[in-house]
């Protein structure tokens, strides 16, 4: 035990009021609505709608009307110019700039007043880890983050990751714990920034690691044994190898907390020598956890992580974008969370009806178990009935509040020939192809294509050695799940509208040579979050294709 942990314990009452508030969640709700529109009732926004006349959810339904991502910029990009009182009474400190990856970067705006609602979910998730992993802070916690700030608006204010600001401001005891300088995020040759991270990570006992996407720790651990000499050198001489391409000023700042350990350097050569191989399981044999997304597309990592870290339990990190957590998650099992009923209001929309002009936003409280829906918020930064563009599903109730599960970045779904198929079907059939196979997998996309027939092409790129038997095998193996998964695919599959599927292997690294690509152009390497289901016809020529295989 030591003084981190007994800190977290004093958070228990903390939890136990969120798990009484459970109990009536609507009235949770309530409360956090009505807080965040007195608020802001004298805000350009508020007077518009109305805000200070508005006393009951069912007012702020009729008054209010839902929006995304186009209808909020304009009010988003004035302020980013510097204008005050639009969407929010407070002075907006920060702009969390959403990943790139799926659509035109939007600022989403962080006050004083949003950041302190952030940070009781913070503390919250804290408290669940440290009740449930009580040894979790007896070591280090590596952390991985995307920089803080990128650049800053038109009219000064700064922008960059969330994750990172969040890092930055975190409370002060669990910060002394957390081994990485924030000046690690700041290398821009991606290398130097996994080399450093490996350099900083290996000198120290952790006991629990942190990064929303778990293929970054799969890519960290690859790249161990091409650098693991240099590793070892640097940790012994307390150096920073001084070929890497660090910016001076940035250089200066880590180097300032590096120091010799001819200690630890010895123990790693000896886990190499008695190994034949440096793995996370070995140098850091007390790792109590990792947290990382685990549901949807992530799944593909988390079955290799196994290999590298061992039987560590692994924590999703909830249902987290730019724009909002929303849920808390209090077990290691699956990939559910509660929702975060205290922190912003929230509607739902049956992810069948969101096509439809008389679609109706549910409330939590009437929502049912095994259904997916499009989420909607309205949060303390200043969004209102906001559609993230993000699908949960309802696994369950805790007390009388839904447990969700991310499911799928908005309607990435395809019909070539009427089959409506969604992303999250498509990769429930590859994971369940590949355990089946026992194949890990660097990356998987498909791509619809408008042929005659239509079909379906699938970019792979297997890790490890995989012979032309186990290709065609996996190929197979998805084409005989998908009607399981989508029985419209399998119906015309067999009336021929849709043509046999082909399997394209990616070479080997094309996938990390696309991914700093994007991340070059803006998309954040923490969040970096490949869509698997696209209907550009010529996304394939961004790899170089081995091989192709058909049934």
């Amino acid at each position: 035990m030591n003084f981190a942990y007994i800190a977290l314990s004093f958070l228990a009452p903390m939890a136990r009021a969120f798990e009484n508030a459970t109990k009536d969640p609507m009235a949770a709700q309530r409360r956090a609505l009505l807080e965040y529109l007195c608020r802001n009732r004298n805000t350009e926004y508020g007077r518009k709608y109305g805000f200070a006349g508005i006393l009951s959810i069912g007012d702020y339904r009729k008054r209010v009307p839902l929006s995304d991502c186009e209808t909020m910029r304009p009010y988003l990009d004035r302020m980013a110019k510097g204008e005050d009182n639009i969407l929010v009474s407070d002075k907006v400190l920060f702009f969390g700039l959403t990943s790139g990856t799926t659509s035109k970067p939007k600022f989403i705006p962080t006050t004083g007043y949003s950041e302190s609602k952030k940070a009781r979910l913070t503390s919250l998730w804290s408290y669940y880890i440290s009740r449930d992993h009580p040894n979790v802070t007896d070591g280090r916690i590596l952390a991985i983050v995307s920089p803080e700030v990128t650049g800053h608006t038109e009219g000064g204010i700064p922008y960059g990751a969330e994750t990172g600001y969040g890092y930055r401001g975190l409370p002060g005891i669990i910060r002394g714990l957390y081994c990485l300088p924030h000046a690690v995020f700041e290398i821009t040759d991606y290398d130097a920034r996994y080399y450093t991270i490996l350099r900083i990570g290996m000198a120290h006992n952790v006991t629990d690691i942190a990064t929303l996407n778990p293929n970054t720790l799969v890519l960290l651990c690859q790249k161990i044994a091409g650098w693991q000499d240099g590793l070892i050198s640097d940790i012994e001489k307390g150096a920073l190898s001084g070929k890497l391409n660090i910016d001076g000023a940035i250089r200066k700042k880590i180097e300032k907390g590096l120091s010799p350990d001819p200690e630890r350097a010895a123990e790693l050569r000896r886990i190499l020598k008695e190994k034949g191989e440096l793995l996370p399981k070995y140098f850091w044999p007390e790792l109590a956890l990792i947290e990382c997304w685990k549901g949807s597309t992530m799944r593909l990592y988390l079955d290799e992580l196994g290999r590298y870290f061992g039987n560590v339990p692994t924590r999703d990190m909830g249902c987290l974008s730019t724009e909002a957590r929303s849920s808390i998650s209090m077990s290691d099992t699956g990939a559910e969370g509660v929702l975060a009923i205290e922190t912003n209001f929230y509607e739902f929309i049956p992810k069948e009806n969101m096509g439809k002009p008389d679609k109706k936003a549910l409330l939590c409280d009437e929502l049912e178990k095994g259904r997916e829906y499009f989420i909607v918020v309205t949060t303390p930064g200043g969004l209102y009935r906001y559609n993230i563009d993000d699908i949960v599903r309802v696994d369950g109730f805790f007390n009388k509040t839904p447990l969700i599960e991310f499911v799928q970045k908005g309607m990435s779904a395809t019909s070539l020939a009427g089959e409506k198929l969604y992303e999250s079907q498509l990769n429930d059939a590859v994971n369940i192809a590949a355990r089946k196979l026992k194949l890990f997998i660097e990356f998987f996309l498909a791509v619809a294509k408008t042929s005659t027939p239509p079909r379906y092409e699938f970019l792979t790129e297997f890790s490890g050695s995989v012979g032309h038997g186990q290709k065609l095998a996996f190929l197979r193996a998805i084409e005989e799940e998908l009607p399981r998964q989508n029985e419209e695919y399998g119906f015309w599959r067999e009336a021929k509208g849709l043509g046999a599927p082909v399997l394209k292997v990616v070479r080997a690294g094309e996938f990390e040579k696309y991914r700093k690509k994007r991340i070059s152009q803006g998309a954040l390497e923490g969040q970096f979050k490949l869509l698997e289901l696209t209907l550009d016809q010529d996304f394939d020529k961004n790899f170089v294709i081995e091989e192709e295989i058909s049934l």
